[in-house]
């Protein structure tokens, strides 16, 4: 597969780089990859422009819902390179990933699993980290 075809299969990316949108493009590759643990990753990046819609300040630099809201666009943007690299291999080895004989098709499951539980967690700190945030603003 050539850079175009590439480029042209991680259009999404560019929507982390957009103020109050950036977890729609995990959202969006998430639902077309099946991958719920990337959706809800998407999720998790956009709640912060929700409380900084909801509770606006007059200076939004001081405002610490901007600023956390800020870093985890930082971050979203980071998250969306690192998985357009992973699908960009996947997309090179499509032939190699799509033909799996039946015993490997379990073992991967218990590995989705696996990693299921550890996006999970991860996603939970980043909440709990998010809420404790939110209580030391208050």
């Amino acid at each position: 597969m050539n850079a175009a075809e590439k480029i042209k299969r991680s259009w999404w990316v560019l929507i982390s780089f957009i103020i109050l949108i950036n977890g729609l493009g995990l959202m969006y590759v998430g639902h077309r990859q099946n991958n719920y643990n990337w959706s809800l990753e998407g999720i998790i990046y956009e709640i912060p422009w929700i409380f900084c819609i909801c509770y606006v300040d007059f200076d939004p630099l001081y405002d610490p819902f901007f600023v956390l809201a800020m870093i985890f666009m930082l971050i979203s943007i980071i998250r969306s390179f690192w998985i357009a690299l992973k699908l960009a291999d996947v997309y090179e080895n499509e032939d190699k990933y799509l033909i799996q004989n039946t015993s490997l098709n379990a073992q991967n499951k218990m590995k989705s699993n696996d990693n299921f539980s550890t996006t999970m967690g991860c996603c939970v700190c980043l909440v709990a980290i998010f809420v404790i945030f939110l209580i030391l603003t208050i």
